[in-house]
């Protein structure tokens, strides 16, 4: 079935390990593990407004062990992920080495990819680094990122999330001064969902964190080889900019239809008075329909039914499922529905935050939900309607 991380099970777990002779190493964050379509909701917390940081000429101390990655390996920088990250001569931005999180090849990587090193900010400390991104995808199913995280591996700060394809090396600073003193992990890092025609990585060079700005810069920058280009169709954009006429929410007797209820239980959702997964029955237009997309838990197929408030809901029906249903069964090709057609859709709404939410177990191989989910297809007015589940 399709799943995502809850509101518990993202937070970084701790992994606890010991450096090459011996030595006693701190306890090393670990990326949450990979269960489903989507990228994981952040629990991160929320920190006074970060301004960037400038750009100095001035030299100052680099509290950054194996900044350019130069020593080949991880004998400073950690593995933290589900998948290992590489330390690589492929694309560098000075030097010989640089850090690679992900792959620049398909399949997908499933899980977190990356690398930590435990830290601690000095005060008026400034970090920068130079990062060179690509990928097909999009950031609500897979990204790069960097983030500081504490002793237990939560997320302190996201510096940055995104599904980026720089086409060069680009570089990144933040003003860390609010957190002078602190020990933090520092963690760079790609998410995948393990797409077989997808690809997502970023390499990471010349890290640099000090109390007075940005080091120079290094060498110039390399031209950088092509971005590599699989030939697959990549994921579509999730959010739906289309806003076609809404259909008449009235239920001709072709299923249950309940759309208040619906945006009565997102309003509670978004102001936190509701946490729990809720059955919803929604009917509407359909104004996208996105590829199936193979993923750990299956073949789905992705939709998107506008409400009256104008919102557009994700529906992801799980294929392999709805395929094995008693009766019933939906076409065995993707996809059976289409822009402009009037759904009826029975199935469990999440709610992760307002940039990911949408309705999904809509077949009868519920697993642990203990309802039964179904789609309706129909005509543009509601009628001719077909059941599929």
């Amino acid at each position: 079935m399709f799943k995502r991380f809850g509101a518990t099970s993202v937070a970084l777990a701790v992994l606890v390990s010991a450096c090459s002779g011996g030595a006693s190493q701190p306890a090393i964050p670990s990326a949450p593990h990979n269960t489903g379509a989507k990228r994981p909701a952040s629990t991160r917390i929320v920190v006074p407004a970060r301004k960037p940081a400038g750009r100095v000429t001035s030299m100052a101390t680099n509290v950054i062990g194996d900044p350019g990655f130069e020593s080949g390996g991880f004998s400073t920088w950690q593995q933290c992920g589900s998948v290992n990250a590489t330390i690589s001569t492929t694309r560098v931005h000075s030097g010989s080495y640089s850090d690679l999180n992900g792959a620049t090849t398909t399949p997908e990587v499933n899980g977190y990819s990356g690398v930590c090193q435990q830290v601690t900010i000095p005060a008026n400390g400034q970090l920068s680094f130079w990062v060179y991104e690509g990928t097909n995808d999009t950031l609500a199913y897979a990204d790069q990122e960097a983030d500081l995280l504490d002793a237990s591996g939560n997320v302190v700060d996201a510096l940055y999330s995104e599904a980026a394809s720089t086409n060069g090396w680009v570089q990144k600073s933040f003003d860390l001064s609010s957190y002078a003193g602190q020990t933090v992990w520092l963690f760079f890092g790609v998410y995948g969902n393990g797409w077989n025609s997808g690809y997502i990585y970023q390499y990471v060079d010349d890290v640099f964190l000090g109390a007075n700005g940005a080091t120079p810069t290094p060498a110039p920058t390399l031209t950088p080889a092509p971005t590599p280009n699989p030939s697959s169709t990549p994921s579509p954009t999730p959010m739906p900019t289309a806003t076609p006429t809404i259909a008449p929410t009235a239920t001709p007797g072709a299923a249950p239809c309940n759309n208040q209820q619906f945006l009565s239980d997102q309003s509670a959702f978004a102001s936190g008075a509701l946490s729990g997964d809720q059955l919803e029955d929604v009917c509407g237009t359909v104004t996208q329909v996105l590829p199936s997309k193979t993923t750990s838990s299956g073949l789905h197929g992705y939709f998107y039914v506008q409400m009256p408030s104008g919102y557009d809901i994700e529906i992801v029906s799980n294929l392999d499922a709805m395929a094995q249903a008693p009766s019933n069964q939906p076409p065995s090709n993707w996809p059976w529905v289409a822009v402009g057609q009037y759904v009826y859709v029975q199935g469990r709404y999440y709610y992760d935050n307002a940039s990911s939410q949408g309705i999904d177990w809509t077949e009868d191989d519920t697993g642990s939900w203990p309802n039964v989910g179904w789609v309706y297809v129909c005509d543009n007015a509601g009628n001719n309607c077909q059941k599929y589940w």
